[in-house]
């Protein structure tokens, strides 16, 4: 039920003359109701007026010990490619555990499900095992339903599709192609033969900023409790969320297209009501009504029930 001070918020809100921001507001309601709080104020906002843009910050999400959580992403080597007409490999699938921030990384020749199902089996290997659970953006290769998304199922590994992105994937990704391009701009060599050399100087020589440590080290069982202690200390949270419980309703994230104008909201136009809340691990899950897989809480936006 709405109470009397939604009413009044609602309408300096979305009077012509409204539309500001949460002080703004609040100046203008409390000319009929000096109880209004900047508090009330926020979330009236929080919960009836749409974002277009996502919230301000991030959280580093973290585990307490290796074999918890892999990140995985696909990465291409296009331009260079291109560059000498070579169409030896397309790219590579990597692979890393976000806890020792030990990479694996394998070579792809084509995008297509069963070659990247391979790639996915060989990071394994390479890995040493398999993780409780592997997050990645939401590439049609691993699907829901596809052959990957099988495999996953028959081996008990938790699939987490976001739907923006792998960030510890990325940025590794992003590291690994600048030591790529640097060596390949100097030997002229092919970057497939170079990208082995590359993840070796990353695992066993590149000092972490997060673990302090490379992270052959950190995977060392007796560095276990330092790595834990380094990753709660650098640990990132600068963003805040409304609470979210079962029977919310909420709206979920949609990338941006290119040609998407400004005003264009990142958030679907369809509000979806919380069925659960699941834990895997740390990690708190969201199970909407009519959607297939649970989705994370910086990918939904909490509306007005």
């Amino acid at each position: 039920m709405t109470s009397e001070k939604d009413k009044i918020i609602a309408k300096v809100y979305y009077d012509l003359a409204g539309y500001g921001s949460v002080a703004a507001t609040l100046e203008d309601a409390k000319k009929y109701n000096s109880n209004i709080t900047y508090d009330d104020v926020k979330r009236w906002k929080e919960r009836n007026t749409e974002r277009k843009t996502n919230l301000r910050g991030f959280n580093s999400f973290i585990v307490n010990k290796p074999f918890v959580e892999f990140q995985m992403d696909l990465a291409f080597f296009f331009d260079l490619n291109k560059e000498t007409n070579d169409k030896t490999y397309l790219g590579i699938l990597l692979m890393i555990d976000i806890f020792t921030k030990y990479v694996a990384v394998v070579l792809i020749k084509t995008n297509t499900i069963p070659d990247v199902l391979e790639a996915v089996k060989d990071c394994l290997k390479k890995m040493g095992g398999k993780p409780e659970m592997i997050y990645s953006d939401n590439e049609g290769a691993w699907s829901t339903g596809t052959l990957i998304d099988k495999y996953f199922q028959a081996e008990k590994i938790q699939h987490i599709i976001t739907r923006s992105h792998a960030p510890v994937a990325e940025r590794t990704i992003r590291t690994i192609k600048s030591m790529v391009y640097q060596r390949v701009e100097k030997t002229k060599e092919k970057w497939y033969n170079v990208i082995g050399p590359v993840v070796l100087i990353y695992n066993n020589k590149m000092v972490h900023s997060s673990v302090k440590m490379t992270p052959n080290e950190a995977r060392k069982p007796a560095n276990e409790v330092n790595v834990r202690l380094n990753l709660q200390l650098n640990r990132t949270k600068l963003r805040k969320y409304p609470n979210v419980s079962v029977g919310d309703n909420v709206k979920l994230y949609r990338k941006k297209d290119k040609l998407d104008k400004e005003r264009k909201s990142l958030w679907s136009s369809n509000s979806y009501k919380v069925e659960n809340i699941i834990h895997v691990g740390q990690e708190a899950m969201f199970k909407l009504e009519s959607i297939t897989k649970p989705v994370l809480r910086h990918e939904i936006l909490l509306v007005e029930n």
